[in-house]
């Protein structure tokens, strides 16, 4: 995709760092901004009166803005540049220090040096970037009762497996006296973790849309309630990545392994390092909840593998791989999961 001028944002909680430059590399204007919505308000106004952008004529869709993606912190900036009709791509900071830096790590780095090769990646990589737009509000919403969910489970897993530990090792006035003093903070937790996850479910309900997805997903054997949220959230609804993008979406979760060969070199496949390691590791507990079963195809998959002298890891990577491949293949096909049903990727 070809932009007039590309501008890398290195965002933080308090301010962000801009740099300007155009297709030549040539550093126009560079500063810092608080973030907050008045003075990014006025930082648009400024750019788009900057002196090259207007004796080009250029108008603000055709700047593209390269922000790092830091979660919440970009909301300000996002909102407020799309509402002047810009352009805009959110991508990670550790994929412009892997096509930028190589193996190598930085020698320097500052957040205005950060801004800088922002927008140098979007000038040299223009053909990777990828134009962002809004998710549907329900999609956002639930994205964001799903981390509350998590960070409370979190929250009462700190409380309780301690408290579990005491109970084996110490002596019983010690364990009982533990208990007692978090017992309130557990049950109000618990009650937290209920409530919403009840709302999980009455949003995901209140779409038709939404409520079909789930019920396909959580029929794959493996894929139990909050697997299906996250791959709904993930794949914005099976709109960012289509029904029939399963590898592409393997790629995305990072479990598909990484072949490497040079000369004589041959290595063995393995798996990355990188990825959406939150569906990764769900994905792997999915999995390891199917390897003593005797009513699931993947529980005989797994132990026929092992008896091939295949490693537990492997086996577990590939049934990750299965069950992504038959949840897209569900929601292609618009059925039910059932045994033995044929998986294409066609």
């Amino acid at each position: 995709m070809h932009f007039n001028f590309i501008i890398g944002i290195d965002m933080s909680k308090d301010w962000f760092h801009f740099c300007l430059k155009n297709p030549e590399y040539t550093i126009l204007w560079e500063g810092e901004v608080d973030n907050n919505p008045e003075a990014i308000f006025t930082f648009l106004s400024k750019l788009a009166e900057q002196q090259d952008i207007a004796q080009s004529n250029t108008s603000l869709s055709e700047v593209i803005m390269v922000i790092e993606h830091t979660g919440i912190y970009v909301n300000h900036l996002v909102n407020a540049y799309l509402s002047k009709g810009g352009s805009l791509s959110l991508v990670h900071a550790n994929k412009v220090s892997n096509l930028l830096g190589g193996t190598q790590k930085f020698d320097e780095k500052t957040d205005q040096i950060d801004a800088r090769r922002l927008a140098e990646y979007g000038i040299r990589y223009s053909d990777k970037l990828q134009l962002w737009t809004p998710k549907e509000h329900t999609i956002t919403k639930l994205q964001a009762l799903e981390r509350q969910r998590a960070r409370t489970q979190d929250a009462i897993n700190k409380l309780e497996v301690p408290l579990n530990e005491s109970k084996r090792f110490d002596s019983a006035d010690v364990s009982q006296l533990l208990a007692s003093n978090q017992k309130e903070a557990t049950d109000a937790l618990k009650v937290l973790l209920k409530n919403i996850e009840q709302q999980i479910q009455d949003l995901i309900k209140s779409e038709a849309h939404l409520k079909q997805l789930f019920k396909l997903i959580t029929s794959v054997p493996g894929a139990g309630p909050v697997i299906a949220t996250e791959i709904i959230i993930a794949t914005s609804g099976f709109d960012d990545f289509k029904p029939h993008q399963a590898k592409q979406f393997a790629r995305y979760a990072g479990v598909t392994p990484k072949h490497f060969q040079s000369g004589k070199k041959n290595r063995n496949a393995r798996i990355t390092k990188r990825g959406n390691k939150r569906i990764k590791s769900l994905l792997t507990m999915g999995a390891l909840a199917l390897v003593n079963s005797n009513t699931s195809e993947l529980g005989f998959y797994y132990r026929l593998k092992i008896q091939q002298g295949k490693k537990h890891l492997s086996v577990i990577n590939a049934m990750r791989n299965k069950i992504i491949l038959r949840i897209f293949a569900v929601v292609r096909n618009q059925v039910m999961y059932e045994k033995n049903m044929h998986i294409s990727l066609t």
